[in-house]
């Protein structure tokens, strides 16, 4: 009975995260989701997905403090203030994005 449970479970597809170049060590949960052809558990997707997110706020603030730093945007000072309000909104939600990933990490 042992050996067939210990076949079983060698049969299933494991998660893929350690598998790649950014990762520390491989993990040994089972593969439950696909992720840019990828198969990963379910605590790694979301990991990838929150990392995902982040750069993607990233560059959406990148972007605001480039058009925030140009002289010639300032002449309309509502839309300027709007922008750097957005923009200020984005950081609260990177920082909290950030404190999830790393509660994520832990977790797992």
């Amino acid at each position: 009975m042992e050996e067939t449970d210990a076949h079983s479970t060698e049969s299933q597809p494991r998660c893929e995260y350690g598998k790649t170049l950014f990762a520390e060590g491989e993990c040994q949960s089972t593969g439950e989701a696909r992720s840019d052809g990828g198969l990963l558990c379910a605590p790694h997707a979301e990991l990838v997905r929150l990392e995902e997110r982040e750069d993607a706020m990233l560059a959406n603030v990148f972007e605001m403090d480039k058009w925030l730093d140009q002289p010639r945007n300032r002449i309309d000072n509502l839309h300027w203030r709007r922008v750097l309000r957005e923009r200020d909104e984005s950081l609260e939600q990177l920082r909290f994005n950030r404190e999830l990933i790393e509660a994520h990490k832990e977790a797992i």
